[in-house]
């Protein structure tokens, strides 16, 4: 399996993107344990992106991103031949979520996920044991993050503990 392609459209530290790389593949292995990491941080881009063969792995040299400003859709057509990537924005600094890409019949669909969240769902997308669709479909009743925890009460979910009887 290639790896995934990690494209960053903003200034992203690179403490932001180690760390991204490191929760997406905590957040796989808790799922699957030795779970290999399966994220490439594309650094140029000659035409088309240079995406690396092999995974990336913290510690990484600092680098300058070629997407800087770029949308979605833009960063896409660089990566052409990549069914999926992952993008982290400004938004990435603030909150640690990233923007994972699928591309569909006549463009792109994205979805905001945690970064915990990204490894696993890539390839879950890519072995087809989930579809894009209901990936939305979680992050749109989850505040439009896949993953992010929702500290109300859920219908279904077990009750909270009560003491009963006296004060």
């Amino acid at each position: 399996m290639s790896p995934y392609p990690v494209c960053c459209t903003a200034e992203v530290p690179t403490e932001v993107v180690e760390r991204f790389l490191n929760d997406a593949h905590a957040g796989a292995e808790r799922l699957v344990p030795n779970t290999p990491r399966c994220l490439a941080v594309v650094t140029s881009v000659d035409g088309t992106a240079s995406i690396p063969t092999t995974a990336s792995e913290p510690p990484l040299q600092p680098f300058t991103s070629p997407f800087i400003g770029q949308s979605a859709e833009e960063v896409y057509n660089h990566v052409n031949g990549a069914n999926y990537l992952a993008i982290l924005d400004q938004q990435s600094i603030e909150d640690g979520t990233a923007v994972l890409v699928a591309r569909r019949p006549g463009g792109i669909q994205t979805v905001r996920t945690t970064f915990e969240s990204a490894q696993h769902l890539l390839t879950g997308l890519e072995i087809a044991t989930l579809g894009f669709d209901e990936i939305q479909q979680v992050a749109g009743s989850s505040g439009g993050v896949y993953g992010a925890s929702r500290n109300e009460p859920q219908r279904g979910g077990p009750a909270p503990r009560r003491r009963l009887g006296g004060n």
